[in-house]
């Protein structure tokens, strides 16, 4: 009889004791005085020109927030400048919000869900559920799986140009398309823990197939890669 008294004890013990569950926000933190500074490496093309090169900085702070119906909403600014002697120029106002398992951030009046949780290496959603973008490859014929977000490299560690390490990372594919014809549309976003995007990659060409400008590309290259954060 004593037994039964201690297995009755141990299940009670059991069911007190929360559940854990790891959904991942942490890859998308938000706190008012956040920080993050970016060196942006950037390749304009053109059908008539060679080539422009550019590399300047890029800062993404959020400065305000205010709760409506239980969601906070935080206020973003976004600056740049040339280079380290410059000051900061302020060139756009986003804002970003955890809206029930969806982290949705809204640039320039286009919303996009960055990340939808819980995240996993098996995660997909449809990133653009809440604006009308045309696709950048109009003539291409995505499906829809193809047009919808993944996750991959889930939880792995990745170091920086420049230095940064960290141990727990996941690289968001929001497109990888493309045409030897029509061109190619890859865009790429990598999330760390308690952090949120370190590395972001983009490549949206137009070929040119025909004329005088065949052979030809149009669009642009870049990266944006974290040099330094508050957070």
């Amino acid at each position: 009889m004593r037994y039964c008294w201690l297995i009755i004890v141990v299940l009670l013990a059991c069911e007190d004791r929360p559940v854990k569950v790891d959904l991942g926000t942490d890859f998308f933190p938000l706190r008012t005085g956040q920080e993050w500074t970016y060196s942006i490496n950037k390749t304009t093309y053109s059908y008539l020109n060679d080539p422009i090169e550019e590399s300047f900085d890029l800062n993404i702070a959020v400065t305000d927030s205010v709760i409506s119906n239980g969601i906070t909403t935080y206020s973003i600014l976004v600056s740049s400048r040339n280079n380290s002697t410059e000051s900061w120029q302020v060139i756009a106002s986003w804002s970003a919000r955890i809206n029930g398992n969806q982290a949705l951030q809204n640039e320039s009046n286009i919303t996009r869900v960055k990340l939808t949780f819980p995240v996993g290496p098996a995660t997909v959603w449809d990133g653009n559920l809440y604006n009308n973008e045309p696709p950048f490859l109009k003539d291409y014929g995505a499906t829809s799986e193809q047009l919808l977000f993944r996750i991959e490299n889930f939880n792995q560690p990745k170091e920086l140009l420049g230095g940064l390490n960290f141990e727990s990372t996941l690289t968001v594919v929001v497109s990888n398309l493309f045409d030897p014809i029509i061109g190619q549309d890859v865009q790429k976003e990598t999330y760390a823990r308690g952090v949120g995007l370190i590395h972001k990659e983009v490549t949206q060409l137009v070929f040119c197939n025909q004329g005088s400008c065949t052979g030809r590309q149009q669009g642009v290259s870049y990266t944006q890669t974290l040099t330094s954060y508050a957070p």
